[in-house]
């Protein structure tokens, strides 16, 4: 018999599967091993149980040890309840929305139903140590209206034996291919090359700080420029270390489009000779193949039966022979073989040695890459995080726990709810009207102004319930479900926020607050957190090494802080410009202010020195202003230089006509002068190569609206970090203007100019969030006596400068 190797730690719920795998996606199916929602009602049935019987014990550890193929298994769970008498009681606790349909899954075969064998488990574990055979019950809740049942099943040793056998030799198959993969991670990791023939100026430092910060286990921001090549210098060093250790990187975007930036650089690992695979999760609304993204065996064939073909035809064995997953691949496969493609993507994470995916994978509430487990068999440790973008992680965590619900979305869905069939039209349009009526009832005062407001927990959980009851008849019926569905965007708009608010109030959190925003004819009912730095920081605990890097992130207490870091323990470092500063020109023109009470003879200003600068030099330009309607007005006012043409990013621009417009850029057929805005779609991810762009204005500093929302949130800052105005006001909007400035100079060969408008960009303030090579002591050293001649001078420079 082969020596037994370390002691594989599984929980209790990726231990008790069905041999083979059965069943479908659907809400609760058992499978879904995210953190367990409930917990209210786990801790009212308990506390009510201990009350009626002093022999209840509540939230029992148990485990138990099996050996099996040389492997080592130790199943941990944790038991809701268990009453002590001669013959002991075990009882789980479930609660859930469809109080019945839960009962009838569970009342099918115990053996193929996931929540029947973790209780089948705990029983058969408490024979094995005290040789009978305990009683075993589900107590049954439902979220929607209290109501409860309770459900018995029985513990057949001889029929749970076999079961067991089964279970434990997938297990032994499952570790040994787990061993494998941590052996060949190794492998690679002992030879992990460096893509490129020679390290770019700074990029070895980079390298080096990276594997210091992780040598004394210390989390780390990294602030460094565009051109230094700063993601395959945090890449390499990270995944270096992380295969090393058997284990694989997490390395998480703002958005979808800024996945291209990671695969370049693990492609260009495999064309070094690293024998990497990767894994890019697309999301859900993306690679669906239905009109709605409804996971449900009902309404999806994808999703039904889903686990048992995903295990018949082998597939996540199939697709670990491929060294680049992306979503094509998924699609293939799920065409082929009718199976979800988005879940599938999440079944294989566990293959992948970089995992590529957006910041709400890790960091939103209920984050789907929460199931994506493996055994963790010849591992050390967990896996690392890389945090690209990272001056975006604050304001995104936030945004996910500030969910709105607006009276006016609700009445635009007035019209579509006419299409729907009759059987459901009345009940569908009452309820719309009650969640109309329930939104503006929460209007305080008759004036016209946003206020603070209690949280109306109760008469919107009331309205969620009787919204998921037309929902599950609504899937239920034979009908075919649209595009864009009424019903459906009814519910999921209305259970979106009301989960939230339900968050925030059940949990008592001090970062949340509610409030009331008037509109027009009606209003809005807006949860807003302030602070998600210790949400952030729960998933961290996740991760051995976290690795977050920008080229904005100063201050850096700010950044830490509101990320969820401790300033005290994070190791921060800034990487200057690789490129010649002779390359750049940077102008501060602080005649020019952008104060709101000084705008109106600011604009003709503005709108002067964008045509007098532009017309220096022929080429791309682009204008960033701090919001749509500043555009719009110095738009009105601008002469365009003869030759030049003008683009005006819209309100609401879809995708297609940016990409039209950096078409147009990169063409180079006449020179263009792009008016957009701080924060936009042409601010940051966007790489403007070459002459695609030789110029950036970044008109005033972007400050947030002086609105109650951010007036309270201000408070929160001044009470918890003693800077209100900083953190509400001055450091984000510096954050889009240093994001908007950093769009020119992108590599060793471009040249261009970069002018900040507004006299406050001088002030300590803002100006201490400026990169440290922008300037030697202060910013006044930017201010020009002569703008034009400075400018013109920097254009007649020799074109062939050392670099």
């Amino acid at each position: 018999m082969k020596q037994a190797k370390d002691i594989i730690s599984i929980p209790v719920g990726y231990f008790a599967l069905p041999v083979p795998r059965v069943g479908s996606i659907e809400p609760r199916s058992g499978y879904d091993r995210s953190a367990s929602d409930g917990q209210e009602i786990h801790q009212r049935v308990q506390k009510r149980r201990s009350q009626d019987d002093p022999t209840y014990q509540a939230e029992v550890p148990v485990g138990r040890l099996f050996e099996r193929g040389g492997f080592r298994f130790q199943v941990n769970g944790r038991m809701d309840g268990v009453l002590g008498r001669d013959v002991p009681c075990i009882e789980e606790i479930k609660s859930c929305f469809n109080l019945w349909d839960l009962k009838r899954r569970l009342t099918g075969g115990p053996l193929q139903e996931p929540y029947c064998l973790q209780l089948l488990s705990y029983g058969y574990f408490h024979w094995l140590e005290h040789g009978v055979v305990p009683r075993l019950t589900f107590h049954l809740v439902s979220s929607r209206n209290g109501q409860s049942a309770d459900l018995e099943i029985r513990l057949d040793l001889e029929e749970y034996q076999l079961w067991l056998d089964a279970r434990l030799d997938e297990l032994v198959r499952e570790a040994e291919l787990a061993a494998k993969r941590a052996r060949r991670r190794r492998k690679v990791a002992a030879a992990f090359p460096f893509p490129f023939p020679k390290p770019r100026p700074g990029q070895v430092e980079l390298i080096q700080e990276v594997e210091l910060g992780m040598a004394l286990g210390r989390r780390m921001l990294i602030q460094a420029p565009t051109g230094l090549g700063k993601t395959v210098g945090v890449l390499h060093p990270v995944l270096k270390e992380a295969l090393g250790r058997g284990q694989a990187v997490c390395y998480v975007t703002p958005k979808n489009s800024q996945h291209e930036v990671a695969e370049d650089a693990v492609h260009r690992f495999r064309e070094a000779g690293a024998k990497l695979r990767s894994l890019t999760i697309t999301a859900k609304s993306k690679i669906c193949f239905m009109e709605e993204p409804i996971c449900t065996p009902e309404y999806c064939e994808y999703a039904r039966d889903y686990y048992a073909k995903v295990a018949r035809h082998g597939l996540v064995e199939l697709l670990e022979k491929k060294r680049s997953l992306k979503s094509r691949t998924f699609r293939q496969f799920g065409e082929e073989h009718q199976v979800c493609p988005f879940e599938l993507q999440i079944d294989c994470a566990k293959l992948a040695d970089v995992v590529i995916c957006d910041y709400n994978y890790v960091f939103a509430p209920r984050s789907a890459l929460g199931r994506a487990v493996g055994l963790p068999v010849d591992q050390v440790g967990k896996p690392n995080l890389v945090i690209d973008e990272a001056h975006n992680l604050p304001s995104r965590a936030m945004d996910y726990y500030s969910p709105r619900l607006s009276s006016s979305v609700l009445e635009g869905m007035r019209e579509d709810l006419a299409g729907v069939p009759m059987s459901f039209r009345r009940e569908a349009a009452d309820l719309l009207d009650q969640c109309v009526a329930a939104v503006l009832s929460c209007r305080r005062g008759e004036g016209g102004k946003a206020a603070r407001i209690e949280p109306p927990l109760a008469p919107f959980l009331d309205l969620d319930g009787r919204l998921r009851t037309l929902l599950s008849r609504y899937l239920e019926a034979d009908l075919e479900i649209r595009q864009e569905d009424p019903v459906l965007r009814l519910c999921y708009y209305w259970s979106e926020f009301t989960e939230t608010l339900e968050f925030a109030v059940r949990s008592e959190r001090r970062e949340f607050f509610t409030s009331y925003q008037p509109h027009g004819g009606g209003g809005s009912v807006k949860v807003t957190c302030c602070d998600a730095s210790e949400l952030i920081r729960e998933r961290y605990a996740e991760y051995q090494q976290v690795v977050a890097f920008s080229a904005t992130l100063k201050p850096m207490e700010y950044y830490a802080k509101l990320s969820g870091l401790d300033p005290e323990q994070v190791r921060w470092s800034e990487f200057q410009s690789p490129f010649p500063p002779e390359r750049r020109k940077l102008l501060i023109i602080p005649q020019v202010s952008t104060r709101y009470s000084q705008r109106e003879r600011n604009y003709a200003r503005i709108a002067d020195a964008l045509a007098r600068i532009v017309a220096l030099r022929r080429g791309n330009y682009l204008a960033f202003f701090p919001s749509f309607t500043f555009l719009e007005r110095v738009a009105e006012l601008f002469r365009v230089p003869e030759g030049f043409e003008v683009l005006r990013q819209e309100r609401s621009m879809k995708g297609a006509k940016t990409a039209e417009f950096l078409e147009q850029l990169r063409s180079g057929e006449a020179p263009t002068v792009v008016l957009a805005v701080q924060g936009g779609s042409f601010s940051e991810g966007v790489d403007y190569a070459g002459d695609m762009v030789i110029g950036a204005f970044v008109v005033g500093p972007p400050l947030p609206n002086y609105d109650l929302e951010r007036e309270e949130m201000r408070a929160y800052y001044q009470r918890h970090y003693g800077k209100g105005f900083e953190y509400a006001y001055t450091i984000p909007a510096m954050s889009k203007a240093i994001q908007s400035a950093g769009r020119v100079i992108r590599s060793e060969t471009d040249r261009g100019v970069i002018v900040l408008m507004d006299d406050r960009f001088l002030e300590e303030g803002y100006s201490s969030a400026m990169p440290a090579d922008w300037f030697e002591a202060r910013a006044d050293e930017l201010v020009s006596a002569a703008i034009l001649k400075d400018i013109g001078d920097f254009w007649d420079q020799p074109q062939d400068l050392e670099q």
